[in-house]
């Protein structure tokens, strides 16, 4: 019996021994060394928009853990993984993910816990790609009278330019440049006064590459465009005059003189929009037997045009009115040419 129980005696001894260890190291107050958890090139790191495998370094006197890793903006679409999940001391984590094809750069983040609770949060950002975008609308369609503007909405990772083809001058837009991002372009168009529809090309420059956006506008239904004019008939004097000839449209118009009286009968503007007033003057006529006479046509629209036709006569000469000094003439205009 003694000696049983002096062999339960020396093997409780090391264990008091142990309990007497630790207590005299929180009396001395003995702390054990600060954890030291660094993660090499700061709390950020950034990866390129191709496919991309990162090794990022790590200084460690402890075990830690990859406590989390998640995509800050949902863009990564469960397409990253950190290996690995844990370890002790100095090591490195990998990270890889998937090409970034979006116009925006994608962002996540990684927490990392040592065991005695310190923790570093990683931010990660993966950048755009080569340089891309989005347009909301590629074709454009306007009415032949618009009410309002139509929107473009432009989305892009570089910035872009919009390239308006020379001599189009219909097409207004509230700007022609933007930077990364999302911006609204407002597109305006002029009222078109006939039935031949027209359409333009808008090159938008991003980079090196483009995109196109079409804008087109209806022309007028030719049912409803109007013309018409003050007189269908103008009578010229034999030594010349002129006249001023009315017309009233919602259209564009031309004006018309036949070449076989091109020589003596003048008109001018030739073209118009909308209502306007043509000026129409006759040179002299020198022959005393007949009558010049000749058309001035006048056509508005292209698919179905409306035409109104103005005779123009001008009276035989009168000899003697080519003897007299222009003072001996009561009605005599400085403007009108004459032959003597």
């Amino acid at each position: 019996m003694k000696t049983r129980n002096i062999i339960a005696i020396l093997a409780a001894l090391p264990l008091v021994a142990g309990f007497i260890g630790c207590k005299s190291d929180e009396e001395t107050g003995a702390k054990p060394a600060k954890e030291i958890l660094i993660v090499e090139g700061g709390n950020e790191i950034v990866l390129r928009s191709g496919d991309s495998i990162m090794s990022v370094p790590i200084t460690a006197d402890c075990a830690w853990t990859v406590e989390s890793f998640e995509s800050a903006d949902g863009g990564f679409d469960g397409m990253l993984s950190v290996q690995p999940t844990r370890g002790n001391g100095n090591g490195a984590l990998v990270i890889s993910t998937n090409q970034n094809r979006g116009v925006q750069p994608r962002l996540a983040t990684i927490t990392l816990t040592s065991d005695g609770g310190l923790k570093q949060i990683i931010s990660l950002r993966q950048t755009s790609g080569d340089p891309t975008m989005s347009i909301s609308e590629r074709s454009v369609d306007f009415a032949a009278a618009p009410d309002a503007a139509k929107q473009l909405v432009i989305a892009s990772n570089n910035g872009w330019t919009i390239d308006m083809p020379s001599g189009v001058n219909w097409v207004h837009l509230n700007k022609t440049k933007g930077s990364a991002g999302s911006e609204t372009v407002d597109i305006t168009v002029d009222k078109l006064n006939n039935d031949m529809a027209r359409a333009t090309k808008l090159n938008v420059l991003y980079g090196t590459s483009s995109a196109q956006v079409i804008v087109r506008q209806d022309g007028m239904n030719s049912a409803n465009i109007s013309l018409d004019v003050n007189t269908d008939q103008i009578y010229m004097e034999a030594q010349g005059g002129e006249q001023m000839l009315r017309v009233s449209s919602n259209s564009i118009w031309r004006a018309f003189v036949p070449s076989s009286a091109q020589s003596w009968l003048h008109i001018e503007p030739a073209t118009g929009a909308g209502d306007g007033e043509i000026h129409v003057w006759c040179e002299p006529h020198h022959d005393a037997e007949r009558d010049r006479l000749t058309l001035i046509v006048l056509v508005a629209g292209t698919q179905n045009p409306k035409q109104r036709d103005v005779l123009v006569q001008q009276s035989a000469g009168n000899e003697e009115d080519y003897h007299r000094e222009p003072w001996e003439d009561d009605n005599h205009d400085p403007h009108l040419s004459r032959k003597h």
